[in-house]
């Protein structure tokens, strides 16, 4: 996999009895403003302010 866009997701955070996703994320914008370099990766640090 080759990292080279950065998109913002929407998502809403319903789960089901299982914990899966209630409804699935969709996609909101591209950011050219923001290197790929500049968000870690899901899971391994904060979000962007």
């Amino acid at each position: 996999m080759q990292l080279d866009v950065v998109m913002e997701v929407d998502v809403d955070v319903a789960r089901d009895s299982a914990g899966r996703w209630w409804h699935p994320a969709r996609p909101h914008r591209i950011r050219a403003d923001i290197d790929v370099q500049e968000v870690p990766l899901f899971g391994e640090g904060s979000a962007l302010s």
